[in-house]
């Protein structure tokens, strides 16, 4: 499910430097991956979205040949002993092909934005703080935003079900400064459902939305909007 994203891409809607951006799109591990990026040097930045696309391309050739992956074997470990809940591999295997792909945009773009499947990472300016936001989408109609979540760095990962074997619709974002923390919390947490999510979310910056209303935590104090109810 796609999230809900207010974050722009066009160089006048987000206020960044006023220099030709570049765009890439392409399928990848059974979906859409898209990049963006800006920087002094276009084509050291195509460049670097090209290494970014080879970097995801090994790590969807890994996981078509059903070979193991260390980091993904770990924090599937992890999250059962924290949670109780068993992960599979292809759940959160974006949130490690983003991190691992970021690397190649190190020291050569200004800015950039890296969507994969529906989870993003933006990468701003070290000399200026940024602040994005992001649209925490109605579990019951994701073209619906319930709330807004401010995203300054690293990856947001919405997770949402509509027809939830037990309890109401929901869905979870998860802020983290990696793609695969965000990624394996939000699939864990949507599993739990936000009464229990949110008791074992502390230090995490969660948004979790169902029946009951928008909840988050204390971290994302006075980074959550719930915007005015529109009349009839």
């Amino acid at each position: 499910m796609r999230i809900n994203l207010v974050l722009c891409l066009s160089l006048a809607a987000c206020g960044v430097e006023a220099r030709p951006g570049v765009s890439r799109v392409w399928p990848e591990m059974g979906t859409m991956m898209s990049a963006a990026a800006w920087g002094t040097d276009s084509v050291r930045v195509a460049r670097a979205l090209e290494a970014v696309r080879d970097s995801v391309d090994r790590i969807d050739s890994l996981l078509q040949r059903h070979l193991s992956i260390a980091a993904l074997d770990s924090v599937r470990r992890e999250m059962r002993r924290r949670t109780g809940v068993a992960l599979a591999v292809d759940s959160i295997a974006p949130g490690y092909a983003l991190d691992r792909a970021t690397p190649a945009l190190a020291n050569v773009v200004d800015s950039a934005l890296l969507d994969l499947g529906g989870q993003f990472v933006w990468i701003g300016p070290a000399t200026r703080p940024t602040r994005r936001s992001v649209g925490v989408p109605d579990p019951d109609n994701t073209l619906r935003t319930l709330a807004v979540v401010e995203l300054r760095s690293g990856s947001v990962r919405t997770q949402s079900q509509r027809n939830a074997p037990h309890g109401s619709p929901r869905s979870v974002t998860v802020l983290a400064p990696d793609a695969l923390t965000a990624n394996a919390w939000a699939v864990a947490f949507l599993a739990l459902g936000c009464e229990r999510a949110l008791t074992r979310a502390e230090g995490l910056s969660v948004v979790c939305a169902d029946s009951a209303g928008v909840r988050w935590t204390s971290e994302l104090q006075n980074r959550v909007l719930i915007p005015a109810a529109r009349g009839p």
